[in-house]
């Protein structure tokens, strides 16, 4: 009994050794990547705003615009389904001297513009500006081919990740085996530029292995102002190798 009783020991000591020996015998490395594009659509958020001392001229008011508004998008071959008028605002505002009198009331309607050729973009917005339009809450510039692009971005980080993972074992006098044990894809940022109405934001990834650049779609026509350049679509994954 006593001798089993040994040798069941060693087993178990030999085995728990092949396990930890093996969880040791790897190497976790992340890639990171960022894919470059140009942006092919645009989502413009307007307001609508009018102040009359009467609610109901105020209101009229505020109707008469909003429609000139939609009509002037229709001359850039703008969809129905791409126009969407949102919120509705009614604020009071009371007199300075006395606060029981109503000094004006304040109607403001949002609209939502979906644009699918971002070279018309400063005409649009010109003209619904001189149709009506008093507030510009947010401009954002996106790809409408996102997934595609996060496809190639999470592709070059594997290639990144595996490339740092091929180096630091080489320095450290090992190499990997053919495969990855694992591999997990854990983050997935940009595929826009918004401009605020309080303040410019871009979408933006400082750290990474790869960029890569992309001639995808059409630059901004060199006649107007507006120089976009290039919105940045990023993925992050990670991986286990196995050393040998």
């Amino acid at each position: 009994m006593r001798l089993l009783a040994t040798i069941l020991l060693i087993i178990c000591s030999v085995s728990s050794a092949a396990q930890f020996g093996s969880v040791q015998n790897t190497i976790d490395v992340s890639g990171d990547a960022v894919v470059k594009v140009v942006p092919d659509r645009v989502r413009l958020s307007l307001g609508v705003e009018t102040r009359y001392k009467d609610l109901d001229a105020a209101s009229a008011q505020n109707d008469a615009i909003v429609r000139r508004v939609l009509t002037a998008t229709q001359q850039f071959q703008v969809a129905a389904g791409d126009v969407q008028t949102g919120y509705v605002n009614v604020n009071l505002a009371y007199d300075d001297h006395d606060n029981t009198l109503v000094s004006y009331y304040s109607v403001t309607k949002g609209v939502d513009i979906y644009l699918r050729d971002v070279a018309r973009f400063e005409p649009l917005l010109k003209a619904v500006l001189h149709a009506g339009a008093n507030h510009v809450y947010d401009v954002e510039f996106s790809t409408s081919e996102l997934r595609k692009y996060r496809d190639q971005a999470r592709a070059l980080a594997v290639k990144a990740a595996t490339e740092k993972a091929t180096d630091m074992a080489s320095s450290a006098g090992l190499h990997l085996s053919s495969k990855p044990l694992s591999i997990s894809a854990y983050s997935y940022g940009g595929g826009y530029i918004s401009f605020g109405c309080c303040g410019y934001s871009r979408s933006s990834y400082q750290s990474q292995n790869v960029v890569q650049e992309m001639g995808a779609g059409r630059d901004i026509s060199s006649d107007g102002t507006l120089a976009l350049g290039k919105i940045p679509v990023s993925a992050s994954v990670s991986l286990r190798f196995q050393l040998q």
